[in-house]
């Protein structure tokens, strides 16, 4: 590995010693100043490699703006992509998607008899594959149920959409309430 034609320089260096010298006088590059790289890059690697990659359909945590109207989660969104207002609703055990938003569902419904029922909201629904759009999160082909809100539009005295119910949300892992941020917080 002594590649020093000059006797002295021979024999004073050995090892690595030798090899920077030989680097130096031959005005090459290589020595400790590039092996450290080299070892930094192969770190780097190995470290991206064992890093998990994020799934974008189900990665993090969803961020989703709300504001409350009597004491009630109002949320925008978008449901088949035409713009909604969903109320969240946590007693509700299914999503509730009015016939107006959804489309086409209310000449069906129409012709069902209209039944009484106990206390809470009841009507007759259809169960239909929807769209389901909060913040920049599009949800596709969840079933939702299609009724006419019309009679709980009055009894709130709020103008809706759609309640989010727990089906949509029992996806998640944790679902948290911000208040103070207005923001809903849907862990995947």
């Amino acid at each position: 590995m002594n590649t020093f034609r000059h006797p002295a320089l021979r024999s004073t260096l050995s090892g690595r010693a030798i090899l920077d010298a030989s680097c130096r006088l031959s005005r090459c590059v290589r020595g400790p100043a590039q092996r450290r790289p080299a070892f930094s890059h192969s770190l780097t690697l190995i470290l991206l490699l064992l890093t998990p990659i994020p799934n974008p359909a189900h990665s993090g945590t969803v961020r989703i703006p709300f504001r409350t109207v009597q004491s009630l989660i109002v949320i925008q969104g978008k449901v088949n992509g035409n713009a909604a207002i969903f109320l969240l609703d946590t007693g509700a055990n299914r999503t509730i998607v009015s016939t107006e938003i959804y489309g086409n569902a209310r000449f069906e419904l129409q012709r069902m008899p209209h039944r009484q029922g106990p206390a809470g909201f009841t009507g007759y629904s259809l169960r239909r594959p929807a769209d389901i759009g909060l913040a920049e999160n599009v949800w596709t082909e969840q079933q939702v149920s299609v009724m006419d809100l019309d009679e709980l539009k009055q009894m709130l005295h709020l103008d809706f959409d759609a309640l989010l119910g727990q089906d949509f949300l029992r996806q998640f892992r944790s679902v948290r309430i911000e208040y103070q941020a207005h923001v809903i917080e849907l862990q995947q």
